[in-house]
Formats: C-alpha cells, sequence, structure tokens
C-alpha cells in the first residue's frame, strides 16, 4: 500500500500564523500521509521525503523541519528511507511517499461497497481543526485552554493508524480519513454505491467548548470544514456496535454513529426534528 500527499506554503499552511513552528509542520506532513494508510488499513513501514525550500531559509529551520519528520515517523514505526532536496524561488513545497502493508490474506479498507441502511461512524471529535484554523487565520494567538486544544487539532492531528486495524478486525470494510470536511467523505462513500445519506446533528461528536463558544455553528464546522483526520466508517449497525466496544476497551477512542446511508441520492442532514437538505461542501482544490 502507498500513499503521497503533498504541503504548500499559503495554501496548506502560512508561516505567519502566531506560534508557527517548523518542528510542528514536519510533523504534520507525515501525519497527514500516515492517515491515508489508516484509512486503507495498512500498516507504515518506511517513507520518502521530498522537499522544494527557499534559500532563504535558514539552516535552524531546516533542522526542526527535519526533526519534526523524524519524531513522527519514529512514533509510528515508519522509516525515512531517502527522498530528495531542491531549492526553489516559489513557496515551500513539502512531499512524503509513505509504504504500508497488510496482514497476510486482508484486504484493505476503501470507500467502496457501502449499501443502504447501514450506519455511518466516526472516530473521536469533529470540527475543532476547522476551530483552530479560524483562529490562526484571523492571526490570533489562543487565549483559552479549549482554543489552545483547537489550534493543535488543527497542526498536530493523529493519524489513527491503531484505530482502523480494530475496525478492520471487527469486519468493518468501508472507512476512508476525514480531511476534506464529513460531507465530503461522506460523498464519496455514498456516490459510487449510487446512496444517499441522512446524518443527525444532535449527534455529531463536537467539543462541548465548540458548542459554548460557536453555538449553532459548530455542526458547520464539524460537517464542511473538519480536518481532523479521524476515521470514517459505513457499516451494519450491530458491526459498528462491535467496534466501538473493541476500540473504546483498546485504545479509549469513542466511536459514534453520526447517520445512515438510504437509497434516495442526496444528503440531508436531521437537526431538531428538522430535515436540511444539504448542498455541496467541504475542502475540494480546484472548485
Amino acid at each position: 500500500m502507498a500513499t503521497v500527499d503533498t504541503m504548500v506554503e499559503d495554501i496548506d499552511f502560512r508561516r505567519r500564523w502566531p506560534g508557527f513552528d517548523f518542528r510542528k509542520l514536519g510533523r504534520r506532513l507525515m501525519t497527514i500521509n500516515l492517515s491515508d494508510l489508516a484509512a486503507m488499513g495498512a500498516t507504515p513501514r518506511y517513507a520518502l521525503v521530498s522537499l522544494a525550500l527557499p534559500r532563504a531559509l535558514s539552516t535552524w529551520a531546516i533542522d526542526r523541519l527535519y526533526a519534526g519528520i523524524a519524531q513522527q515517523a519514529q512514533r509510528f514505526g515508519c522509516a525515512i528511507a531517502g527522498g530528495d532536496l531542491s531549492a526553489t524561488r516559489g513557496p515551500l513545497t513539502l512531499t512524503a511517499a509513505v509504504f504500508g502493508e497488510l496482514p497476510k490474506g486482508s484486504r484493505p479498507l476503501t470507500r467502496r461497497g457501502a449499501r443502504a441502511g447501514w450506519r455511518i461512524g466516526v472516530t473521536g471529535r469533529l470540527g475543532s481543526a476547522a476551530a483552530g484554523l479560524k483562529l490562526l487565520e484571523g492571526g490570533r494567538r489562543p487565549a483559552t485552554p479549549a482554543e489552545r486544544s483547537w489550534v493543535r487539532a488543527q497542526l498536530e492531528p493523529v493519524p489513527r493508524l491503531e484505530a482502523a486495524q480494530i475496525l478492520r478486525r471487527a469486519g468493518v470494510r468501508v472507512a476512508g480519513d476525514i480531511s476534506d470536511g464529513l460531507y465530503r467523505e461522506v460523498e464519496k462513500i455514498a456516490e459510487p454505491a449510487g446512496l444517499g445519506a441522512e446524518l443527525w446533528a444532535d449527534e455529531l461528536p463536537i467539543e462541548a467548548s465548540l458548542g459554548r463558544c460557536h453555538g449553532v455553528a459548530a455542526w458547520r464546522l464539524a460537517l464542511f470544514d473538519s480536518e481532523d483526520y479521524e476515521l470514517i466508517c459505513a457499516a451494519p449497525r450491530r458491526q459498528l456496535d462491535t467496534a466501538a466496544a473493541a476500540l473504546r476497551a483498546s485504545t479509549g477512542l469513542r466511536l459514534t454513529q453520526v447517520g445512515r446511508l438510504t437509497r434516495e441520492p442526496g444528503i440531508t442532514l436531521v437537526r431538531n426534528g428538522r430535515r436540511l437538505r444539504l448542498r455541496h461542501g467541504g475542502f475540494e482544490h480546484f472548485r
């Protein structure tokens, strides 16, 4: 199994963000790739890293960037096997290709194969990374523990590698990671199967502090703006119940059922007993 992802300055991050740190940037580069492997149920083995850096970038900054990359790779048992380094007159551009493997005889998790009536589940909490990004884009340093946790969710997400293994062992076969917002990820699961989905706003796993500070807008952060890198999966209800119990017992991480797949196309949000037909949302690079 293999994946590759790129981060480009002023598209995926900004050096002018308050508290910007090259070590965290290096960790995030590895995390977004490791999360793609998690979405397939794979175990990381090695990585290739390619960096295009402005000549004016200091040696200190480069050292911290590499330190973050190495730290995150080592944490999740992934060896840095090589890569490339180039100068650029353009923005800082960071690319990693990560390679992993599945247990013998296992099939990868994919977004295809969902069926009507299956429940939709997500790990962890949603929306915090989007709230953190709003703070960073506003040029404001986090001032409270809640705000610091939101910024941390944006800058230092955790790849759910172990959680994906538990889901796979529980029999889950349809899954992905939430990098472009929950709405977009549900679309990617439902549309190939010719299905739609019903999402339950009251069940979305949103931090209490997010709800207190953002009110009714909190569910919008979770649905459309999320970069939480949590897992999304679809399976029969009993299978998700089994997976949730195993996940909680092994890692303490929650798996929350937030909706179901429907035969009717389109995505509907149920909130306070009312049904709202959702339009396109979530991040897309060229839209």
